[in-house]
């Protein structure tokens, strides 16, 4: 049986820390992977921002940079990128050094070089500790954690708590949740299963309080795993999963399905039930199947939507072509009337520069279409990746190697006492490659939106993303039961998605309210916060995400209102039809 709770603590902690979000165009093209565009557009930004001496903007945009080559695997280039952005920091006395440094080791840590990684996360620690700095602390201690747990250090025990105390700080409550699953984590590691248990008690029981029920379902599945490899307990262990299956229906994920009948048939092979066992064994194979033949309906989607973009980028430029053409024309005929005519230069001049006026306002609205129909259909294609991304994770990848560690389990029972440490490892990796695969999935598709709808979705939503800042409240006019077009739902939830991060972000609110309406065949969303607002009036004050929010309004054929003021908080309505299921 694989540790899978101690690949869940890195996973959950590294988006916790690690994800930052989309606020300029590097972020916006590493989201759609179009990771050369994004490189290309760092490589201009930083030239001009070093060209103009504006240093500490070249710095943060060269860790950008950096971190695009390790998404490309140039670690050369990462780490050459990060030392010219150390060098230039240290020569104009900067601050923020604590960032490039802990990026250094990291980029050392990738490629197995621990001697340099630790030598620099050190002097990152010492800078971030000076400067008080502590974004750069936690992403340091946690990096200075792993690595002494893969040496089997005892520092790691000073780094976690460290940045465990930093985490209690921010008071996030779900940081503090899975806090207490590291140090199960941890000790279960260390061998000390009984100490373990006692901090995955407290996760259990602060997850209860909170109804933080991705916590609680995590706890219970490492609680059973507990009983399964420390304690030999198959019977308990397998009442716990089937607790997890009955009384938090609604909140698991089909990947979460896929671990626990993975779990299940691992404790009822210990238990010798192999009917049991085979029947779960069945549903992977039933997944393995299905989803082969979506794996290939993603490639031709994916295909498709390539097309669709190409489309519409060549329909723009052939337009422009026959504008470019007409205006040429239209120059010659006036030409030939000025030379002519030399009486009504004057009249022909004001007729020219008329005439290009109206052209340029036409090539400017055609852009501005033919930008939206490419954000709209990139936008498309990313929901629609996302969605195929996580089925075939969980269906088809996460069903092979759940397969394969059974048929290894299954061998091993015939083995008697002798058991091939080679077979045990294989069988260990393949967990270890479930489990990631497993948690990734989670976050490309919200489940809840798909099990139950817009609803339960904003609902959770709501719920999430409340804390002891900022409270989000949820109205809904409605069946709370009603279904509509999944599609349609993909959409909504992810203009509200981008709409509450806002507020988030920026307005520094301490309550945001989110109201659903059904009227007349039309839904109206509302969404309100008490914010520091914005002047609605100036036409800088759409972002890129606002700018992504009315192009997707617009396509639904839709209306967006926003009405804001400084100091006065922020009101956006929204009206759409609702399409037919």
């Amino acid at each position: 049986m694989n540790k899978h709770f101690f690949f869940f603590f890195l996973i959950v902690f590294n988006m916790s820390i690690f994800a930052q979000p989309k606020i300029d165009s590097i972020e916006y093209y590493m989201e759609k992977k179009e990771l050369i565009k994004g490189l290309n557009y760092a490589k201009t930004k930083s030239e001009y921002y070093f060209q103009q001496n504006q240093f500490d903007k070249f710095c943060r945009i060269s860790v950008k940079k950096a971190k695009i080559y390790g998404q490309l695997n140039d670690h050369d280039k990462a780490l050459s990128t990060l030392f010219k952005a150390l060098a230039v920091s240290e020569k104009n006395k900067l601050k923020g050094n604590a960032e490039i440094l802990e990026q250094i080791g990291t980029r050392y840590s990738i490629i197995r070089d621990s001697t340099k990684a630790f030598k620099n996360y050190y002097k990152a620690l010492n800078i971030g500790l000076k400067e008080k700095d502590t974004a750069s602390l936690i992403h340091v201690y946690h990096n200075l954690f792993r690595l002494n747990t893969e040496k089997n250090l005892d520092s790691s025990y000073k780094y976690m708590v460290k940045k465990y105390e930093l985490d209690r700080g921010s008071k996030s409550i779900s940081g503090i949740s899975f806090s207490y699953n590291n140090y199960f984590c941890y000790y279960t590691l260390k061998g000390e299963p009984e100490l373990a248990k006692t901090y995955l008690d407290s996760c259990y029981n602060f997850s209860l309080k909170h109804k933080l029920n991705k916590s609680i379902i995590s706890s219970l599945s490492n609680l059973g795993y507990y009983y399964m490899e420390s304690k030999n307990d198959f019977k308990k262990a397998t009442e716990i999963f089937h607790k997890i299956i009955t009384d938090y229906k609604s909140d698991l994920t089909s990947i979460d399905y896929v671990d626990i009948y993975l779990n299940l048939v691992y404790s009822y092979e210990k238990q010798k039930d192999y009917k049991k066992a085979n029947y779960y064994n069945t549903l992977h194979q039933e997944y393995k199947e299905k989803l082969y033949n979506e794996k290939i309906y993603d490639k031709v989607q994916e295909i498709e939507t390539k097309y669709e973009i190409d489309k519409v980028e060549n329909e723009f430029k052939e337009k422009s072509r026959h504008l470019v053409e007409n205006e040429n024309r239209n120059k010659k005929i006036i030409f030939i009337f000025v030379a002519l005519f030399g009486f009504s230069l004057v009249l022909f001049y004001f007729f020219y520069q008329n005439l290009q006026l109206k052209q340029r306002n036409k090539i400017k609205e055609l852009d501005s279409e033919i930008q939206e129909n490419i954000i709209n259909a990139s936008i498309d294609g990313q929901e629609l990746e996302r969605k195929k991304l996580a089925e075939v994770l969980h269906d088809n990848i996460s069903a092979l190697l759940s397969s394969a560690s059974l048929h290894l389990s299954a061998f091993l029972v015939g083995q008697n006492n002798h058991q091939p440490e080679e077979i045990l490892k294989a069988r260990s990796l393949l967990k270890e490659a479930h489990d990631k695969v497993r948690d990734l999935s989670h976050e490309l598709v919200p489940p809840v939106l798909a099990k139950l709808g817009l609803y339960h979705a904003i609902q959770d939503l709501c719920e999430k993303n409340s804390n002891s800042i900022i409270y989000f409240t949820f109205n809904y006019y409605g069946s709370n039961e009603k279904r509509y077009n999944e599609e349609f739902e993909i959409k909504i939830y992810f203009i509200i998605t981008e709409l509450i991060n806002n507020i988030l972000k920026h307005s520094k609110a301490t309550i945001g309210n989110i109201t659903l309406e059904e009227r007349n065949n039309q839904l109206i969303i509302n969404i309100e916060d008490n914010g520091n607002g914005f002047d609605s009036t100036k036409t800088q004050a759409d972002g890129f995400g606002l700018t992504q929010i009315k192009a997707r309004v617009k396509s639904l054929k839709g209306r967006i209102t926003i009405s804001s003021k400084i100091d006065t908080g922020t009101l956006i309505y929204i009206k759409l039809h609702i399409p037919k299921r």
